[in-house]
């Protein structure tokens, strides 16, 4: 039960960490803002028109591509849980 706590906020933990990282936030300077590694769950791109003289701006949100990351992110955390404890076990052993 204790590991599937660990679990559970080593991969929130991990889903956060590397959504924060690897966002392009670069909306001030080309218009579009991404998030989300490997897969892009959410875009926000904006853009004005010389010629018509309108902006738009357009959302795109993947629900699936979130999944995706989180499940990722969640594999990721029982991985490293499991090894960790492979190499304690090691340690511990060897004593």
């Amino acid at each position: 039960m204790k590991s599937s706590y660990k679990i559970l906020l080593g991969g929130l933990a991990l889903f956060g960490i590397i959504t924060l990282a690897t966002s392009s936030l670069h909306y001030d300077a080309d218009g579009a803002d991404e998030y989300g590694f490997p897969f892009n769950f959410y875009t926000k791109v904006s853009g004005y028109s010389l010629i018509t003289k309108q902006g738009n701006t357009s959302t795109d949100f993947s629900p699936l591509a979130l999944i995706g990351d989180i499940a990722l992110a969640f594999l990721t955390s029982w991985l490293i849980l499991k090894l960790t404890n492979k190499f304690n076990a090691k340690k511990i052993r060897s004593k």
